[in-house]
């Protein structure tokens, strides 16, 4: 629990600092992209059978935003319900870099978060007594994260910007302790849009 609040404590304040500095040049981006959740190793198997969706809105910061290429760090919140396992609330931010091709570009992202987790199935803990007990459904865990994507971009030489993309994310949920594994791994296919709003 100490991780993950000294983690918030390092998101909120880089986010704001870089977002002051960005208004005096130009309106932030919203992004949203619906996903499609899996707990497993990369593959694509768990997102084509009985999907688990989620919905993510975040906007982005720019360390350089040259015509040709863009050096990023995100702020996100996201939500995920998986039907036989957990549902997930999750606060994070990414260090990433993007490449335009004219008006196609590629981009790959690193992350830390917060994920908040209320269980499915019910779990039990041991007492001092050596009985067992419900142990609580809801816990936070550290979201370790990887993504890449290819994307569109509508409008370039505007101020409004629009793109469209996909990307798939690696994420882990850690401390997870279950015989020995210490992250469970997750995956999510995302599809989104990226606009930037008049002033």
């Amino acid at each position: 629990m100490k991780t993950v609040t000294l983690l918030l404590l390092c998101i909120l304040p880089i986010g704001a600092t870089i977002a002051q500095e960005n208004r005096l040049v130009a309106g932030l981006p919203l992004t949203v992209s619906v996903f499609s959740h899996a707990v497993s190793l990369p593959t694509f198997k768990g997102f084509l059978k009985r999907p688990n969706f989620g919905v993510r809105v975040g906007t982005e910061f720019y360390y350089r935003n040259r015509p040709g290429s863009q050096l990023i760090q995100t702020l996100n919140v996201g939500f995920y319900h998986h039907r036989s396992l957990q549902t997930g609330l999750f606060l994070n931010t990414e260090f990433g870099y993007r490449r335009f091709i004219g008006n196609f570009y590629t981009e790959g992202f690193i992350g830390i978060g917060a994920l908040g987790l209320s269980q499915q199935l019910r779990s039990y803990e041991p007492t001092e007594t050596g009985e067992f007990r419900p142990a609580s459904r809801l816990m936070v865990r550290a979201m370790p994260s990887l993504s890449a994507g290819v994307g569109y971009r509508f409008r370039q030489h505007t101020a409004t910007p629009v793109s469209v993309f996909a990307r798939y994310e690696v994420f882990g949920e850690t401390p997870f302790n279950n015989q020995g594994v210490p992250v469970l791994p997750h995956s999510a296919l995302h599809v989104g849009t990226r606009l930037y709003m008049k002033h």
